[in-house]
């Protein structure tokens, strides 16, 4: 008789697949019921883990909201990086879709914006959190600044890259916002005119826009 090769019932996830399947289970928690709502036994029964996996991975709750947040800005970090390091295509146009792509599922899907404006209640109350947000938008803002450096030295214009980041990113976060409580309020390619609009105000490439 030919024996037959035993075969697991189920097979072991790596670390690193239950870590992300925690943190994509959070996501869909806090988009689906809020930030009370999204409890470590709701969490995990949604990842389909113990919440012992929880404890073990990520030590408890807190950091597992950080890291879940990490996640969020640096996807949004990423795509920016992607755009802004084209090859190609002007500084002018770089700039321009990376703002877009903010504005736009999947970076803008409804279910991400209720995720993003739970976590800037967090922001104030929550000091993992906190300090996760600061550096990440640190980081996001230095991008920015460093593409607006770009289009201005081709206008031929001095201005303050840092402080038009803070402004951009200060007009994208409000218009987040309002996408969330009103989302039939303005369309994505209208969010994209303000954000021009505003640039124009420094930036000659922008001015008729």
């Amino acid at each position: 008789m030919v024996s037959m090769a035993h075969k697991p019932k189920f097979t072991r996830e790596t670390p690193d697949i239950r870590r992300q399947a925690l943190i994509n289970a959070t996501r869909r928690c806090m988009a689906r019921d809020g930030v009370e709502g999204a409890s470590v036994r709701r969490i995990c029964d949604e990842a389909g883990v113990s919440q012992g996996l929880l404890r073990h991975h990520f030590g408890g709750k807190d950091n597992l909201m950080a890291e879940t947040y990490r996640a969020m800005v640096s996807e949004l970090g990423s795509a920016t990086r992607n755009l802004i390091g084209r090859d190609g295509l002007g500084p002018e146009e770089r700039l321009s879709q990376a703002i877009d792509v903010t504005l736009r599922p999947p970076l803008a899907a409804p279910d991400r914006r209720r995720v993003q404006l739970a976590f800037w209640d967090l922001v104030p109350r929550n000091p993992a959190i906190a300090a996760m947000h600061k550096k990440l938008y640190g980081d996001y803002r230095k991008d920015i600044a460093g593409v607006i450096a770009e289009v201005a030295r081709a206008d031929g214009v001095a201005v303050d890259a840092k402080a038009l980041a803070r402004a951009l990113t200060a007009l994208l976060d409000g218009l987040w916002l309002q996408m969330c409580l009103e989302p039939k309020l303005f369309s994505a390619r209208a969010a994209h005119r303000e954000c021009l609009s505003l640039l124009g105000r420094s930036l000659p490439s922008y001015a008729d826009i």
